[in-house]
């Protein structure tokens, strides 16, 4: 008799949650994402980029260039900016990068929702402190520009693994583009990768991949490679200092989006 009435109960209540809308809302609220849509841009590459974004793309080319591949600390000139802290610092160079230029910037935390104008970034070395800012202010696409910002994800594992700069594109048609990458904190020194995307490939983990072997026509270095950077990396979505003239329109996919860690 117990247990008759403890199903019945149990029933009830079940139907009582059901029935009731705030409950209802409350389940859905605690299941959200607060991941704002991404901002549909031309697919085009754009050839003319703000001045201050050119400086930042001319600058990490300096330094990539006076390194050489040389090995650096995890403390050193990249990370100063962040009290001089020791820590993973391929943010932390974009940001330096972003910083050395005066590039407008604020934290994450002290960034309102919504879309921003003009050249600004965001002051952070994390990939998913940056990846938070970038979000509030609706900067996040699939479609790659020079001067954006590449967050890389793996498979099976976090969506924000590593994060580069892209420093030129090339448009190969059909939503497939060749990137030119400078990255920090790889092999601890700054690397240059060239690699292809393919914004439409039928699933995100394999949107990245080495250039034909045909296609290649420098050699590789200590400072410069042709190879994915790890072994089941993926493009997880780009992030935008600059947003391009001319929204396109409705046909862009819309990136799978994880919330970025806080």
């Amino acid at each position: 008799m117990f247990v008759k009435n403890g199903k019945r109960v149990l029933a009830l209540a079940l139907m009582l949650v059901l029935l009731c809308p705030s409950a209802q809302a409350a389940s859905k609220k605690s299941k959200a994402t607060p991941t704002p849509a991404p901002r549909e841009i031309t697919t085009e590459v754009v050839q003319e980029i703000p001045d201050q974004v050119q400086e930042v793309l001319d600058l990490a080319y300096a330094e990539w260039e006076e390194l050489n591949g040389k090995g650096l600390r995890r403390s050193n000139k990249y990370t100063k900016w962040r009290n001089n802290g020791e820590w993973g610092w391929c943010g932390g160079f974009i940001t330096w990068c972003m910083l050395q230029i005066g590039v407008p910037m604020e934290e994450k935390n002290k960034i309102t929702e919504g879309e921003v104008d003009g050249v600004v970034h965001v002051k952070e070395a994390g990939v998913g402190k940056l990846a938070t800012g970038y979000l509030k202010m609706h900067r996040t696409t699939m479609v790659p520009q020079k001067g954006f910002l590449v967050v890389y994800g793996k498979s099976g594992s976090s969506g924000f693994e590593h994060i580069g700069l892209v420093y030129d594109v090339e448009d190969l048609g059909d939503g497939k583009y060749r990137l030119t990458t400078i990255e920090g904190n790889m092999s601890s020194t700054v690397k240059m990768y060239i690699h292809d995307y393919d914004m439409n490939a039928a699933k995100k983990s394999k949107n990245l991949s080495a250039i034909p072997k045909e296609a290649r026509d420098r050699e590789e270095s200590k400072n410069f490679s042709y190879k994915v950077q790890v072994k089941g990396w993926y493009i997880n979505m780009f992030l935008m200092p600059w947003v391009p003239d001319g929204m396109s329109g409705d046909e862009l996919p819309e990136p799978t989006l994880t919330p970025a860690p806080v």
